[in-house]
C-alpha cells in the first residue's frame, strides 16, 4: 500500500517571512552602493583638498627650512636717505642704542658733525667703535650709506650733500676706449631710449645720476641697476671695460647737460640793470 505524504500547508505568515527574506540581501546590497556612490560624489565636491593637502606638506617641512631666495638678477633698486635711515640705522640710532647719537638730538651730533662729512661717511662705510661697517647691512652701496648719513646729520643741525669721493677724469684713450665698448655693448638701448634706458644725450635723466658719482655707476653697470642689466647684458664684459663704457657715457651726459644749462640761461629773461 502506497504511503500518502500530506503536505504542509503554507500560511500568510510563512509567505511574508520567505518573501521578507528574499528582499533582504538585495536590499542591503541596494544600500551600500548608493553609501558608496554618495561617498565619492562627496569628496569630489571638495575643492579644498588640494590647499589642505598642500598646507599638510608645508606643514611637515617647515622646521626643516624655508626659503628666502632673492633673485640675484633683479634690478636693485636704490634706497633714499630716509629709507637707509628706517631699514637700517634706526635700529640704534633711533633710541640711542650702544652710545649712537640719536636721531634729531643736536646735542649728540654736534660734535660728530664738527669732524666733517667725509669722517663721518668714512665711520660709516667701514665702522667706528660699536657701529658695524654700512649700519650692518654689506648691500648698501657707498651712495646709500651717504644718504643716510647725511639724513640723519641734517635732521640734526648739519648741511651735508650725500656725496662720494671726486670723480677722476678720464684720459682721451680712456675715453676711446669706452666709446668702443659703448658701442658694442651699450649703444643699441641708450643711443634710443629703448627699455626706458637713459639715452646718452638726455640731460634731464643723467643730470640725477651724474650726481651719484662714479663710483655708484660703475656699481651699477657691473652689477645692473637703474633697470639696465648687469655688465650691458654681456657677461663676459670685465669690470675695466664697464667702467670705461660709464667713463664714456658720463663724459658725454655732462656735455649734455652743460648744453641744456646754457640753452636755459639763453632762454631766460635778461635781468634788468640795476640802478
Amino acid at each position: 500500500m502506497a504511503e500518502h505524504h500530506e503536505m504542509t500547508k503554507t500560511t500568510l505568515k510563512d509567505f511574508l517571512y520567505a518573501t521578507l527574506g528574499g528582499l533582504f540581501a538585495p536590499l542591503i546590497a541596494i544600500i551600500l552602493i548608493v553609501m558608496l556612490v554618495i561617498g565619492v560624489q562627496g569628496r569630489m565636491g571638495q575643492d579644498d583638498s588640494a590647499p589642505v593637502s598642500d598646507k599638510a606638506v608645508r606643514d611637515r617641512i617647515k622646521p626643516f627650512g624655508h626659503s628666502v631666495a632673492v633673485d640675484p638678477n633683479a634690478p636693485k633698486v636704490e634706497r633714499t636717505g630716509e629709507q637707509v635711515y628706517s631699514e637700517v640705522c634706526s635700529g640704534c640710532h633711533g633710541s640711542g642704542a650702544l652710545g649712537s647719537p640719536k636721531f634729531k638730538d643736536a646735542g649728540a651730533w654736534g660734535k660728530r658733525n664738527g669732524q666733517g662729512y667725509s669722517t663721518l661717511l668714512d665711520h660709516a662705510l667701514k665702522g667706528f667703535n660699536k657701529m658695524p661697517a654700512r649700519g650692518g647691512d654689506p648691500d648698501l652701496t657707498d651712495m646709500e650709506v651717504a644718504r643716510g648719513i647725511v639724513y640723519m646729520t641734517n635732521a640734526a643741525g648739519g648741511n651735508f650733500s650725500p656725496a662720494l669721493k671726486k670723480d677722476p677724469e678720464p684720459s682721451a684713450a680712456d675715453l676711446a676706449r669706452g666709446k668702443a665698448v659703448y658701442a658694442a655693448n651699450c649703444a643699441s638701448c641708450h643711443d634710443t631710449g629703448v627699455t626706458g634706458a637713459q639715452k646718452l644725450t638726455d640731460a634731464k635723466a643723467w643730470a640725477p645720476l651724474v650726481k651719484l658719482g662714479k663710483d655708484a655707476l660703475y656699481e651699477a653697470a657691473i652689477k645692473g641697476s637703474f633697470g639696465g642689466p648687469a655688465r650691458g647684458g654681456n657677461e663676459k664684459l670685465s669690470d675695466g671695460d664697464a667702467k670705461a663704457a660709464v667713463d664714456y657715457m658720463v663724459d658725454q651726459a655732462k656735455a649734455a647737460i652743460s648744453a641744456a644749462d646754457k640753452a636755459a640761461a639763453a632762454k631766460a629773461p635778461a635781468k634788468p640793470a640795476a640802478k
